[in-house]
């Protein structure tokens, strides 16, 4: 081959290679354009900096925004300047009774703008319709964005509660348990559920506690707790009447069966995202039935405390409850039930729990003594 002919392939190849890396990059260039780039809602802090996820809540005290990169996190409301979303949101203004969906963009400072956006948009048109209505939506105009102030954004994504559509429902139950083989032979079982449903205007929860212990063959604990509690807030007040009942049987405290309901008032001195803090008070009529002793039926002043407390520290809750009822006709016949703890969250709901549960009676049955406590550790589902 001569050189010229040489030098003719060569170019040639060069050639080739070269259109076919232009080829490769107009292929990208219009990949990248036909793909949407990922949108995210946008969260301005007064410090300058910008965070961007998907807001989640929004309450007076603080912000919850989801991230790729560090998960959920919460911000305090006073440390956001504005707010961007991508995608329309449940908006509850100030001095305003329905939720609204709504695109929220910055706006001058101290204010936002809230574009409304109608259901339709947001859920798709109805499947019943007519050609009228139709019609009306092509021709209404586009809403035009609303400027409000920052602070009568109360919430986005309220909960029901929060919003007073709808109700909200959680619950939790929780086990515990050990089987002993060898030098020692026995079995141990504790169970423990709640069950709470919230509206804007009422509450109520419902809770089971067992637990059962055998020691070589022989039953040494046996008892069980159910209790149901109703509360109605009054209205526009974190003051609530309540009603109250539950049914108790201990067999080595001498109690067949305790039954009592009553009734009473009760405030809520903390709501927040973290901390919640209620107390109770009122009159509950008891029903005492033994298997040994003498039955009794009393007038009771009742009480109920009920304190929680989520911490930055793996999100771990603190709790502590007690209720209790002191005899009207016998002031030295005190009853106290109390549970403490913390719980951990573990995954996909499963918690992990350490709790102390503390019975006391003022007058015992006799033979037995005033103080049942037991430490419990224990695995959880909660939802």
């Amino acid at each position: 081959m001569s050189l010229s002919g040489f030098l003719r392939r060569v170019s040639r190849g060069v050639v080739r290679r070269i259109r076919a890396q232009a080829s490769i990059a107009i292929v990208a260039g219009l990949a990248c354009v036909a793909t949407p780039a990922a949108r995210a809602d946008t969260v301005f802090l007064h410090n300058g900096d910008r965070l961007t996820g998907r807001i989640l809540h929004l309450s007076p005290d603080s912000l919850t925004l989801e991230t790729t990169w560090a998960g959920e996190m919460k911000i305090r409301r006073f440390e956001v300047r504005a707010i961007e979303t991508d995608k329309p949101v449940v908006v509850l203004r100030e001095r305003t009774e329905h939720t609204e969906w709504a695109v929220i963009l910055p706006g001058d400072p101290g204010r936002m703008l809230l574009r409304p956006v109608p259901e339709e948009e947001v859920f798709g048109p109805s499947p019943v319709r007519d050609d009228a209505d139709v019609e009306r939506r092509v021709e209404a105009p586009k809403p035009t964005p609303l400027d409000v102030a920052s602070r009568s954004i109360r919430y986005i994504n309220p909960k029901p509660e929060e919003s007073g559509e709808g109700v909200s429902r959680d619950g939790r139950i929780t086990l515990s348990g050990a089987a002993l083989r060898g030098n020692s032979d026995g079995e141990r079982l504790y169970i423990e559920s709640d069950f709470n449903t919230r509206a804007r205007d009422w509450r109520y929860s419902l809770g089971l506690k067992a637990r059962r212990e055998r020691d070589r063959g022989n039953l040494v604990s046996s008892n069980a707790l159910f209790s149901g509690n109703y509360d109605r807030f009054l209205a526009g007040s974190a003051r609530f009447g309540y009603l109250r009942a539950s049914l108790e049987e201990d067999r080595f405290r001498d109690i067949d069966l305790r039954s009592a309901i009553g009734a009473g008032l009760g405030t809520q001195l903390l709501q927040t995202e973290r901390t919640q803090l209620s107390v109770r008070g009122g009159l509950d009529a008891v029903d005492l039935r033994r298997s040994v002793g003498s039955d009794e039926s009393y007038p009771a002043l009742g009480w109920g405390v009920n304190l929680s407390r989520r911490t930055s520290w793996f999100s771990a809750e603190l709790f502590h409850d007690q209720s209790g009822f002191w005899n009207l006709d016998d002031q030295v016949q005190v009853t106290v039930r109390s549970r403490s703890g913390i719980r951990l969250p573990l995954a996909s709901g499963l918690t992990a729990s350490l709790q102390l549960n503390l019975d006391w009676e003022g007058e015992p049955a006799e033979g037995r003594r005033a103080t049942d406590a037991s430490w419990l550790l224990g695995v959880g589902y909660a939802w």
